[in-house]
């Protein structure tokens, strides 16, 4: 692909000045334009050392309003990326709707720089495949964010050239900022490693823009045209991407579960107490061994996710978990990807995370009550079975509970909070609504149990008609996980 481009390309001073009189209101304009019309983007610029990137974004800069972006560098994530999944800090930095997020330097350049440095170095960082990226950018393109990657391609001569001038125009504070990997000592070493990233990760939605950079004003030129022209094509199409076509199909889990499981309250007390000091230790274990842990709980209102938790929390030291309670999202979360809430609340080595409510909302009551588009919510179980993928790839350790209870018991529940002015407060309109819909419900859970229970972030249906005994199985499921986790650690 690189050796294609037209490296000799000039453009005289006057022409640049001339042309960037009517480029430059072309980019302020459609900055303006995608703010109007709520459409984020993300800008990345990748290639060679030495490519001037800095200079590109300043230039680029003092055509837009620089309150409606934020310029990244990946070189400054690499220290943070050995606590978290390898796209959580990518995550942390969405850019808001209407914002603009320019990265100098990407998930690309850490990607190469965890392969390409120094070996004894790597093991300190997440890898991550070229398919994890594809997803990534996909599903921020689904979510109508516009990304535009761009190469900038230098020749050998060039580079040294630049790398050169620098040194000698900014002196011993630059060469201290040199990145993790320098291609300049071995160009043909590297230029089939970018070649093999640039056509791996060429695709319909997030297409690389390649840019021959060693005359840098036929490359500013160039790349504020293609910038200009993608947001003004993207702001006049149509945000509605086209409906996935996939064959329709309906499960059958919850019939077949058997929501009546006895338990005395004397053997739940004795197993409690039991469960509950086993928890205490094995915490303390899971700190020393740096294991982050997410807990997800789901189910049918009333079916006891809060006694659950509350006996969970209850044998651990509050300074090592959280619990993230998740309701619809507020005006922040909307402004951005549905999964970004999530990523944003990721556990620390050695924490816990526990969610009342999860990321599969989305193919729940966003499903339901139609906050997400069709085509939002079927893409939606494998966009989440990437996300767990990750996440497990890191080492957090996943448990995902649903709380299965009959519809008998849930009206029991329901009517002893009505009539009692100390539950009152658990009981509200949208739980009878949601009632109503119980047969639309029970075909969306038994899909998302189906088509999202992995080997590495597996399911757990819990009988919940009996609190006692759905308790104790949620305590032993997660004693039972700490438990592997450790021994995988160890081995």
């Amino acid at each position: 692909m690189l050796e294609k481009l037209d490296l000799s390309k000039k453009v005289s001073k006057e022409e640049y000045n001339r042309q960037m009189e009517v480029l430059g209101e072309r980019l302020g304009k459609a900055q303006r334009m995608a703010r109007d019309a709520k459409r984020p983007i993300i800008i990345v610029f990748e290639g060679w050392r030495g490519a001037r990137r800095s200079a590109l974004i300043n230039e680029m800069m003092q055509q837009m309003d620089a309150r409606g972006f934020n310029v990244y560098s990946s070189v400054r994530l690499r220290g943070v990326m050995q606590e978290q999944p390898f796209f959580g800090a990518f995550w942390k930095r969405l850019p808001a709707l209407g914002h603009i997020a320019v990265y100098h330097r990407s998930w690309y350049y850490l990607k190469n720089a965890n392969e390409l440095a120094d070996k004894e170095d790597n093991t300190k960082y997440p890898a991550v495949s070229f398919e994890h990226i594809n997803n990534f950018e996909k599903m921020l393109t689904d979510d109508n964010y516009l990304v535009l990657k761009f190469f900038l391609h230098l020749s050998p001569e060039q580079q040294k050239k630049n790398i050169a001038k620098n040194a000698k125009t900014l002196g011993k504070a630059w060469r201290d900022l040199n990145p993790a990997i320098d291609e300049s000592e071995d160009y043909d070493k590297f230029l089939p490693h970018y070649e093999k990233m640039l056509e791996a990760t060429d695709t319909v939605n997030a297409p690389w823009h390649l840019i021959a950079d060693d005359d840098p004003r036929s490359a500013r030129l160039e790349v504020f045209t293609k910038i200009a022209d993608a947001i003004e094509k993207a702001v006049q199409m149509s945000a509605e991407p086209a409906a996935d076509k996939r064959t329709a199909a309906t499960y059958d889990v919850l019939s077949k579960i058997d929501a009546n499981k006895e338990l005395t309250k004397e053997e739940y007390k004795e197993k409690l107490d039991k469960y509950q000091k086993k928890l205490t230790q094995l915490q303390i274990e899971m700190f020393k061994a740096q294991i982050p842990v997410v807990i997800g709980f789901e189910g049918w209102d009333a079916a006891g996710k809060g006694g659950a938790i509350r006996r969970l929390t209850a044998a651990l030291d509050p300074l090592g978990f959280h619990v993230h309670p998740i309701a619809a999202p507020n005006v922040v979360e909307k402004q951005f990807h549905y999964q970004w809430r999530f990523w944003t609340k990721l556990p620390q080595p050695g924490n816990i995370a526990i969610f009342d409510r999860t990321w599969y909302g989305r193919v729940m009551v966003e499903r339901i009550e139609g906050f997400a588009k069709p085509q939002e919510w079927q893409r939606a179980y494998d966009e989440i079975k990437d996300m767990e993928a990750q996440w497990s790839e890191h080492g957090i350790a996943i448990a995902k509970f649903w709380l299965q209870i009959d519809k008998e018991e849930q009206l029991r529940r329901f009517n002893d909070r009505q009539n009692d002015p100390n539950k009152q407060w658990k009981i509200t309109d949208e739980d009878w609504r949601n009632r109503d819909k119980w047969d639309a419900y029970e075909a969306a859970v038994n899909e998302m149990l189906v088509r999202t229970d992995t080997s590495y972030a597996p399911w757990t249906v819990v009988e919940g008609n009996n609190k006692y005994y759905a308790r104790l199985k949620v305590l032993k499921t997660v004693i039972d996980l700490f438990e592997r986790k450790l021994a995988e650690k160890q081995q």
